[in-house]
């Protein structure tokens, strides 16, 4: 599949030929564009699907800590907006489609958030889980403060993986997040923080298409908080929950994940 240079990065992205509706996909941190295989696969073959790798991930060249990374990856996907396009994103990923829909509406005829990482806005209407989250990440912040990359990606896939024992990831898999989970504390500044203003009053109203949010029903407390938060703010908005599935709902649960898309687009042809 190609590397092109997009938004001065050097970016690998995958894409399916069809005549359906042209989709585009985009990754958690630490993921990458063929995450999206199993998903694409139940959705069927009709639809165009794109997928691009985010800097420092897959097969797009390294990031080396220049630039702000969320708005770099959200640049590079603005390249892929030939036409207006559904979007789907998952947990960081969501995210940037979020931002996509403010600073381009007009490319984006549907957004599907799939546990969208924006913690600060859960905060925002619920005060109380910031503790939570606080207690529930102590150990993943600890063992990056001391620098134990290890520690650190084991207590984050206990939080955010796919409902796995770390002894159960196979080895390649758990060096890979050993290696990328500085790419976490890169982009906590929009999880945790609101550099780019989702919390402030209004800010989210003005993105009139239709929303499909999406979580697992055994993720952590904070994804349903956070998709009840877009619930009141996104004038339009369908809800689905995965039952079973936990944050890397999209790749777990492929099959249900997909019909739940799949009702939602028919839902608004």
């Amino acid at each position: 599949m190609p590397i092109e240079n997009r938004a001065g990065h050097l970016t690998h992205y995958t894409h399916s030929e069809g005549d359906g509706r042209p989709v585009l996909m985009l990754h958690c941190t630490m993921g990458n564009a063929g995450a999206w295989r199993g998903l694409t696969e139940h959705l069927g073959s009709g639809q165009r699907f794109i997928a691009f790798d985010l800097p420092g991930h897959g097969k797009s060249a390294p990031w080396h800590k220049q630039g702000d990374f969320h708005t770099i990856g959200t640049e590079i996907a603005k390249t892929f907006l030939d036409q207006p396009m559904d979007l789907i994103g998952h947990s960081y990923g969501g995210t940037i489609a979020l931002r996509l829909a403010l600073e381009l509406p007009q490319m984006v005829r549907s957004l599907v958030l799939i546990e969208p990482v924006l913690i600060n806005l859960a905060f925002v209407d619920n005060p109380d889980l910031k503790a939570i989250y606080a207690q529930d990440h102590q150990g993943f912040e600890e063992a990056w403060q001391r620098g134990d990359l290890e520690t650190a990606a084991r207590e984050f896939s206990r939080m955010w993986g796919d409902g796995r024992r770390w002894s159960d990831v196979p080895a390649r898999a758990q060096q890979t997040m050993i290696d990328k989970i500085g790419m976490i504390k890169a982009g906590e500044h929009n999880v945790i923080g609101d550099r780019y203003g989702f919390s402030q009053p209004g800010r989210l109203s003005g993105i009139d298409v239709p929303v499909l949010l999406l979580e697992g029903g055994v993720s952590h407390s904070s994804a349903a908080a956070i998709n009840a938060a877009l619930q009141q703010r996104l004038p339009q908005t369908q809800r689905a929950v995965i039952d079973g599935a936990g944050h890397m709902v999209p790749i777990t649960h492929a099959a249900e994940t997909a019909k739940a898309i799949g009702g939602f687009w028919q839902s608004i042809a």
